[in-house]
Parts: C-alpha cells; structure tokens; sequence
C-alpha cells in the first residue's frame, strides 16, 4: 500500500509540523499502519527490509512511527564470520519532510534506537518527536562478546571500510528509497548529525559524499582518530610514569593522579583565567587568552598538600602539550587547560578507576583496542591491551620505512580519517556544517578542531563564514556533561540556517538539571569570539554576554 499512490483508500489530514514547520499532507492512523506493515520483505538497495512494525507511541517523546530494520551488503568475511550493514529506520505519522542520518559512536558495532537523540542538548525530546525520519546503524558489524568484542571486525579488510565510511552511502540510499515508498516523496531536506565518531561521519560525508546531505552538526569529532590514539597512547605514557606500581608490578594508572590533585589543578586554572572574560563564575570563556602552566601549582620544597609534586606537574605539562617526533612536529595536538579536568568525564579517558588493574581508562581499553585491532595494516591482535599501548612508540608507528611491518597509515588516512579541507562540492550546492567541542574533553582535543576550522579559513578565506559555524563549550567534556552550559539546540539553528538562510551567529546554552547553577545560560560564541559580561546585567543569564 503506497500512501501517495492510492489516495482514494486514504484519509489524508493536512497538518502544519515542527522546526519551520512545512505543510505534508499526513495519512489517518489505520492508513499509515497498513503502509508499514506492507513494508515488510521490501528490496531496497543492497538488501532487504527485515522488519516493519507500527508504533502508535506515547508523545512526546515517542512520536507515531513506522520502525524498520534490516540488513545491506550481507556477506562471509575472509575471516569466516557473517557481516551486514545493519540499518534501523523510523518514519514518523506525522513527517516534515526531512531526513535525520543519526551518527554512531565508538567504534559502532552497535543498532541503536533510531530516534535523533541529540548528542548534547539539542532538540527535546529529539528529532523523530519532531517529525523528522530518523536513520542509525552498526556500520557494517555487531559487537561480539567478551572485552576486546567490538574490535575483532578489524580483521576483515571490507568491514574496515564499511565502518570508515562506506555504510553513510549504502544506508542513506536505502533510507530514502523506504521515505519514497511510505510518503510518495522524497525529504526535502536532509541533515547528518553525530558526536565523536558519529562527528568523524558527519566529516566524511561532507567530503566524500557531498551529495547526500544539506546540514551537518558534528561534535567532538574524531575527524583525525589514528593521531589522536597514537596521542592518547603518549599521554597513557607520561600518566603511568607518575602512577605507583600495581600488585603486578605495571604502573596503577587509576592513582597517578588523584581527585583531589586534579582539584588543585581546576583551581589554578580559575585563578588564571576565570575573570579574564569580565567576571569569575568558575567557568573559562577567555579560551584564546588562558595560558595555564600547570608548574605554578607544582609543590615548592617542604610542601606536600594542594599542590602537585613536581613530576606530576611536570607530566601533565608534556601531555598537554602533545606528543611530537624528532623535528618537533606535533603527532596529533596541543591540548587546552580547562577546570573540568578534575572531573569523572575527564578521569574515564586518561586515567581510570583507582582499583582497576590492568588499567580501565578508556585509553587502555577502546582506544588500545582500536588501534591494535583496526588502525594498524595487518592488525596486531593482543589479548593485553594495556601492555600493547604502553609498548606503542607513537613515532615509529606513523613513520613510512619500507622496513615498517606495521602500518598507522594506511587504514587512518585512506578508510578512517576524516580530515580533508576540501569541501568544494559540498558548499557548492549550499551545504552547512556546525561544529562543537568541549573544552574538557578527554579524548578529542578541541584545539585539532579549532585546527581544522582553520584550514577552513585557510582555502576558502572569509567565504569559509557562508558554510561553517565552531561553538566550544567551557567545562564540557566529550560530547556533553561536566561544569558546562551543555544543553543548546544546534538542530534548529542548522534547519533555520540550510532552509531559511539565517546565519546562527551563537547558540543559546544551558546547564543541566543537576548542574551546581541551576539557572545559567551562556551564549556559544562562534570561534574565535567569545562570551564576555557586560559588566551590568544577571550574571547567570546569557542576556548580560556578548560576543567578542
């Protein structure tokens, strides 16, 4: 039952939608049911749908839809295991003709539920609600069981490239191919929208797929994955040759430093940089001015207590400062000092649980694992991940030697990385992108996209402001959370801007209901403005900054 072509058989109501809402005539309940239901077996491109299943929801946060799955490109792999791009797809009752590709995360491996979530703040409750069709995916392969379950696809050649980037073109075709035949139309508008790896797709696709979207909201994005790793790796490195030895001997990552240490570092960074914005409110706006030295917090002679020993100090400097290779080039990026490193969402990446051994930072789990697993060409498997980064020399893993037995580079520069300026086709037919970053993240450093944006500016001179937008975000760590003002509404600015031409010169942001200020507002500036007090108004409301 197509709802477009047999008109007579449905009862069409005209409805006015959300976000700039667009008039579409929609289906009555019974009618959109039975076009669902009939989806069932359909080919689309690559594959098959497996399931069509109607949901009359519980608005708001779960809006009447069709709920589709199935699998594209089924295949054996060369390493005997069965792999699938698999796709999720919901399409709403009530439909504004626009299209929402939701971006994954990790190293995906995972479905999940195709509903728009925006990754920090964003549209509530998200973008099915809203009334956009919203597409996910496991990007080619399932997570298996066990610790090191989401890296075996590493293995195979073509699951490689189907997580890098080729499942963006073969689920966004099958994707609108089901919009056409429930609607009769196809989106008017489509948008991609992600956070960390889901900001690397939202990346690649406007450079290797221009054609596939209008809008792209990219957070945090691991747009350079390898170097950042290799980074990662050195700061695992530095951290553990602070960190007291474990019950095996190794370094016990999760007490090289403790949370109070860390305290005393958030401390000194308020005290040189909180006011330079006009006013201290534990928050550092001034990103651009702010010149922390974590030595002037390090321990004079006879001191022990809030202060850091002098080679802790010492490492965290080298660690933020980048790791480089023996002409002083940075491998991956310099990192910014913001008062959120004394918090879990920082701590999680580089550190670790106190009594975890071997180590759990998510630098010794998901970032050594990808990179033993799918990074390096062949893969290197190793059952002991924590001794695998500690051994890595990030320098000889990017060096090309034709005696290299291993290499970096293959799979991140040609499958993964996303980090071409060359946008030219995708801004030739009037495509936006909106970054954002937390200045507290403890995995992507929000200086490598403040880099990228640059070399935005660097090809397309002040043209580059008529296609991209950089909002960082104080105290926010990756993708969302911490002491921060992480709860802003980037969607509507990318539909206002893509379909009205309303440039969004900052974004509005909020703190979440547990913040320790319940009231604040800020305005994201776009980079390199940022939000300073004027000196009179409420010091908690985004009325009283301005953008300089």
């Amino acid at each position: 039952m197509h709802l477009a072509s047999k008109p007579k058989k449905v009862l069409l109501v005209c409805l006015t939608v959300v976000l700039h809402g667009n008039s579409f005539a929609q289906p009555s309940e019974p009618a959109f049911e039975g076009a669902c239901n009939e989806l069932i077996g359909m080919a689309v491109p690559g594959g098959k749908v497996e399931i069509a299943q109607y949901s009359a929801g519980a608005q708001p946060a779960d809006a009447p839809h069709c709920r589709i799955t199935g699998k594209l490109n089924d295949r054996v792999g060369v390493d005997g295991k069965r792999y699938a791009i698999g796709f999720e797809l919901r399409l709403p009752k009530i439909w504004n003709q626009r299209f929402y590709f939701q971006g994954g995360g990790g190293t995906d491996g995972v479905l999940r539920p195709a509903v728009g979530a925006a990754p920090a703040g964003g549209v509530l409750p998200n973008a099915l609600a809203n009334g956009f069709a919203v597409a996910s995916t496991d990007a080619g392969h399932l997570n298996e069981p066990g610790a090191q379950g989401s890296f075996f696809f590493g293995l195979d050649p073509q699951a490689r490239v189907d997580y890098g980037y080729n499942h963006l073109p073969v689920v966004s075709v099958a994707a609108k191919a089901l919009i056409q035949k429930l609607y009769g139309t196809e989106p008017k508008t489509s948008y991609f929208v992600g956070c960390s790896n889901g900001g690397r797709q939202g990346m690649m696709a406007a450079q290797r797929f221009p054609d596939l979207f209008d809008g792209v909201i990219s957070g945090a994005p691991a747009y350079r994955v390898v170097e950042a790793s290799l980074d990662a790796a050195a700061q695992t490195q530095q951290f553990a040759s602070v960190a007291p030895k474990g019950t095996d001997g190794r370094p016990n990552l999760g007490k090289a430093y403790s949370m109070a240490e860390l305290a005393v570092v958030a401390k000194g960074i308020l005290q040189s940089c909180d006011a330079l914005d006009g006013i201290a409110d534990g928050m550092v706006n001034s990103i651009r001015s702010c010149k922390f030295d974590p030595t002037s917090v390090q321990c004079s002679t006879g001191q022990s207590a809030n202060c850091l020993a002098p080679e802790k100090a010492a490492a965290l400097k080298a660690a933020f400062s980048g790791a480089r290779n023996p002409r002083g080039k940075l491998i991956y990026s310099q990192w910014p000092f913001d008062p959120g490193i004394a918090t879990p969402l920082w701590t999680s990446w580089k550190l670790g649980p106190e009594d975890a051994m071997p180590p759990r930072a998510l630098n010794t789990t998901l970032v050594a694992g990808a990179l033993s697993h799918v990074f390096v060409t062949p893969p290197q498997p190793t059952a002991d991940l924590y001794d695998f980064v500690l051994k890595v020399d990030p320098v000889a893993a990017l060096a090309q030697t034709k005696n290299s037995t291993a290499s970096f580079t293959e799979t991140g520069r040609h499958i993964v990385n996303a980090d071409s300026p060359n946008l030219d086709a995708f801004t030739r037919r009037g495509g936006k992108i909106i970054f954002y970053h937390g200045m507290a993240d403890g995995i992507f450093s929000p200086t490598d996209t403040v880099n990228y944006r640059e070399q935005l500016r660097q090809r397309y001179g002040r043209k580059a402001e008529n296609f991209t937008r950089l909002y960082l975000v104080p105290g926010m760590g990756h993708c969302g959370g911490g002491p921060a003002t992480d709860q802003f509404d980037a969607l509507s600015a990318l539909v206002a801007w893509v379909e009205d031409g309303k440039a969004p010169h900052s974004l509005t942001a909020r703190t979440g209901a547990n913040s320790q200020w319940p009231n604040r507002s800020r305005p994201l500036c776009d980079y390199p403005k940022q939000a300073v007090y004027d000196g009179k108004g409420d010091s908690e409301n985004a009325a009283s900054f301005v953008c300089r």
